[in-house]
């Protein structure tokens, strides 16, 4: 339950800075957010689901109900939304942008981590790269990307949207095209992952304004 909640609260914060500007919002803003935001309901049904399935692995019979549960909602959240996402072990501050049609296999994912929507990491079958990926801390994955096969996703990487990744990548890179290629080394995607960064950048906007 621990680890459920400190996951959650890294979430949250990555919403409420991301989509708020703010870590701490007001409270009808925070409300507005948990009923409105649907990415967010799929982030906090996919921390119930890794926690029921814990929960079930040490005491199958506290776990059950909490396990039949989660399958009643991700059953409607895959059949609404199409996001299937229990396989995957995702760090926290896991942030969707935006639902629809996103698929994630077994993999492993780390920290601080962004997706939008019609993103696929999955199996791929070649003889070299059977398996699913693995993707570091702060990678950042745009619109309609495709990662498949045993391949690693280096720290700091942000994938363009639509590029189609079969190969391993290096910490930092920006990646586009298909297949994808490094467009940029030692790229900076510290705006997209930097909560103390983003908040000094929208306080310096605003005193240029007044």
């Amino acid at each position: 339950m621990q680890k459920m909640i400190g996951n959650l609260k890294q979430d949250l914060r990555k919403y409420y800075l991301l989509d708020l500007g703010k870590e701490n919002p007001a409270l009808f803003k925070k409300l507005e957010l948990w009923v409105n935001n649907f990415g967010l309901h799929c982030v906090v049904i996919y921390r119930f689901g890794q926690w029921a399935s814990r929960l079930y692995k040490k005491n199958k019979l506290l776990g059950i109900i909490p396990g039949i549960a989660h399958r009643i909602i991700s059953f409607f959240i895959k059949g609404i939304h199409h996001v299937d996402i229990d396989a995957a072990s995702i760090g926290p501050g896991f942030y969707i942008g935006h639902v629809g049609t996103i698929y994630m296999g077994p993999c492993k994912i780390g920290n601080n981590f962004s997706v939008t929507h019609n993103v696929t990491l999955g199996w791929g079958y070649s003889k070299d790269k059977a398996g699913v990926p693995t993707i570091g801390d702060n990678v950042w994955i745009g619109t309609g990307a495709i990662i498949t096969g045993a391949v690693t996703i280096g720290n700091g990487t942000t994938i363009l949207a639509g590029s189609v990744v079969p190969r391993s990548i290096p910490d930092r890179c920006l990646v586009g095209g298909n297949p994808g290629k490094v467009l940029v080394q030692n790229y900076d995607n510290k705006k997209l992952f930097d909560y103390q960064r983003f908040e000094k950048d929208k306080a310096h906007a605003v005193a240029e304004t007044q």
